[in-house]
């Protein structure tokens, strides 16, 4: 049979066979997926080109159209759908169930760091239908948990910064000897030693450092083996673990400092002396900083307890305590006990809720946006943080090692050299720390009784009455109750000069009023 071509085409010659004519549908492409294998394209050496097709890829294009490359991971795959207007790159996927392509817009117009981005959401997309379980540490990026632990942790906790730090250490060292698409499971106890080496040689880091940073990889890789609802690349949630099981991180401070030859911790600064303390009180320029020293002073507080702390509802007047956890605030390993009043605290809270009525009571009249509610407020605003100011105070006064936690430390240490009788337990509940006496199951049975500090709270009012001989300022508000015979009771070795010409016998300065606990303040003479 011949067939005749359309145009005038000459037949076909009937010995020739027919040959069918089918539709050629090009066959599927088969895109890397992040849980393969390195045999599995997983391992790309043309990661660092640039975002054309290579040449040996691009022979066979045709030459008048332009072919795109596309960069393609654990079924995603890079796009720049809008060249022309911002020219961000998107993480994309093809939906079978919608049977559209879904994006996400990665906010980065350089291709290298949409690869970076495009890992980390990879990281959280689910596993696919014919994986049993979750995939190994052979078979997740490391950026990629780590990515994601920064994404779903991050916010969470109070070291978010000294985290953002070490994955960008781990990143800059897998860069540094091109691995950057290294598995979970690269990390063997070889790998982590050799990083230790190279965080010494760059950047002259610690031993103690180093353990912080192998912390956040290990938190890292557990979060990523704890089966939750996660957010995949693209905006869906999905109950899964990104892996298996995670390496164990072996390193620890002692044997980092053995292996390296560095010493396992760097010498702490002295603790100040108590003409040293006088000199930063004096230097403080600004109410808040004042406040602030104050407030760590009498209560020992870690920094951020202080600048949480409200006066209106963590102060109980009738029992003459202060709670320094606020309400609603969630409990972590980090304490926050209840204490009486010191009779240095007792008499500034009120002046400084005075001063902050007054200047909100001005702000009004002068129809001015009104200070923000807090004890610790600068300009209007409450405050976040005095490391930096407290840094700063050192360096001008020439105290190395100086910071926010001094003032805690400074009081600890007072108190333990000068008074003899006041025992460590009651010094660590001051602090907010576990005490480790006796079994743990007898806190269950035993109330908490914050009045049974009451010697700590004499000892902290001398320490600062020590301070104040010394200081050009006034650290007392009102007149605070000290007697030799109590002080002595205390094992104190150091009797401030207001109190050596006291008469023992009383006398018209002397309160004789009932007060078990020494926390009364003396309003007038």
């Amino acid at each position: 049979m011949a067939y005749a071509h359309e145009g005038g085409a000459a037949a076909r010659p009937s010995s020739e066979p027919a040959e069918d004519r089918v539709l050629q549908f090009p066959k599927e492409k088969r895109r890397a997926s992040l849980h393969a294998r390195a045999g599995a394209e997983l391992y790309r050496s043309y990661i660092s080109q640039g975002v054309g097709m290579p040449a040996s890829r691009q022979q066979g294009a045709s030459t008048g159209t332009q072919q795109q490359w596309r960069f393609e991971l654990g079924g995603y795959y890079l796009e720049r759908p809008h060249p022309e207007h911002l020219g961000f790159w998107y993480a994309c996927r093809y939906d079978p169930g919608t049977r559209q392509v879904r994006r996400r817009s990665l906010k980065t117009t350089d291709f290298e760091e949409a690869k970076v981005r495009l890992a980390a959401l990879v990281a959280s997309a689910p596993c696919s239908a014919n994986r049993v379980g979750p995939p190994g540490p052979d078979q997740v990026l490391s950026v990629a948990a780590l990515k994601a632990y920064l994404d779903e942790r991050g916010s969470h906790i109070a070291s978010e910064d000294a985290a953002e730090r070490a994955v960008e250490l781990f990143t800059d060292y897998l860069a540094s000897i091109s691995k950057i698409d290294a598995p979970v499971a690269f990390w063997t106890p070889a790998r982590q030693l050799e990083l230790a080496k190279w965080c010494v040689e760059k950047h002259r880091h610690s031993a103690g450092y180093i353990e912080r940073l192998f912390n956040v990889m290990r938190s890292a890789f557990n979060d990523a083996c704890v089966t939750k609802i996660r957010s995949d690349a693209v905006g869906n949630e999905v109950e899964t673990a990104l892996m298996s099981h995670a390496p164990k991180i072996v390193w620890k401070r002692e044997a980092i400092a053995t292996e390296l030859k560095i010493p396992a911790r760097r010498p702490r600064p002295a603790t100040l002396s108590v003409e040293q303390m006088a000199a930063v009180l004096d230097s403080l320029k600004t109410p808040h900083l004042f406040r602030f020293a104050i407030m760590s002073l009498c209560t020992w507080a870690r920094p951020q307890a202080i600048i949480d702390f409200d006066p209106a509802t963590q102060v109980d007047w009738n029992g003459g305590l202060i709670d320094l956890a606020p309400i609603g605030w969630v409990p972590t390993k980090k304490r926050r006990p209840r204490q009486p009043l010191t009779g240095c605290l007792a008499g500034w809270l009120p002046v400084w809720n005075k001063e902050d009525e007054a200047r909100r009571a001005a702000a009004l009249a002068e129809d001015r946006t009104p200070p923000e509610l807090g004890l610790i407020v600068y300009k209007g605003k409450r405050v976040a943080t005095v490391k930096r100011a407290f840094r700063r105070i050192g360096t001008e006064l020439g105290l190395m090692g100086f910071s926010q936690y001094s003032l805690r430390h400074f009081m600890a240490d007072q108190t333990k050299k000068i008074f003899r009788n006041v025992p460590r337990e009651h010094r660590s509940l001051w602090m907010g720390h576990v005490v480790r006496d006796g079994s743990r199951t007898t806190t269950n049975y035993e109330s908490d009784d914050p009045e049974m500090l009451a010697d700590v709270v004499l000892a902290t009012d001398c320490v600062i009455a020590l301070i104040q001989q010394h200081c050009a300022r006034p650290l007392f508000a009102v007149d605070v109750l000290l007697t030799k015979k109590d002080l002595h009771a205390i094992g104190a070795r150091v009797i401030p000069e207001m109190l050596r010409k006291q008469r023992v016998g009383g006398g018209h300065d002397r309160d004789r009023t009932c007060d078990p606990y020494h926390v009364k303040v003396v309003l007038s003479r």
